[in-house]
């Protein structure tokens, strides 16, 4: 096999894998109404609750514009609020309520539960290897 067979294999096997992982939380967010985007959002902000607009849209490299529409979103939903003190503030940080800390543990416990469903087939050793391996190829390719 070539190495482009070999690398068009693995994407695809990364893109299913993804898809699995993906299925799997949107069951679980049902009952919250929210998607997966959102509890991206939502679980970055329960490790670091406190972040401007750009530090969430750099954190999770996306569009500005999508942050916006995702955090307006979340805060009608009460998951989220801002400590902007005036009307029209351009800069404020974004934090948790006690409603979205409640959603984000349930969420990283869904998540956990899935990640261990999904790589139960592995050793621990295996997993251990995976992600390490994972992680190089990942940071050599960020820089």
């Amino acid at each position: 096999m070539s190495n482009f067979s070999q690398f068009q294999e693995l994407t695809v096997h990364l893109s299913k894998l993804r898809k699995m992982s993906a299925k799997s939380q949107s069951e679980l967010l049902k009952p919250y109404d929210i998607s997966n985007r959102h509890a991206t959002y939502i679980i970055a902000l329960s490790e670091d609750n406190g972040m401007t607009m750009k530090e969430l849209s750099d954190t999770l490299c996306v569009d500005p514009a999508n942050t916006t529409r995702v955090i307006a979103t979340l805060t009608e939903k009460g998951y989220v609020v801002n400590d902007c003190k005036k009307p029209g503030c351009r800069k404020f940080k974004v934090f948790l309520t006690e409603k979205g800390n409640e959603l984000a543990s349930q969420i990283k416990e869904g998540i956990k539960n899935n990640t261990q469903k999904i790589f139960s087939v592995l050793t621990d050793e295996e997993r251990e290897m995976f992600w390490q391996l994972l992680l190089k190829v990942v940071k050599a390719n960020n820089e």
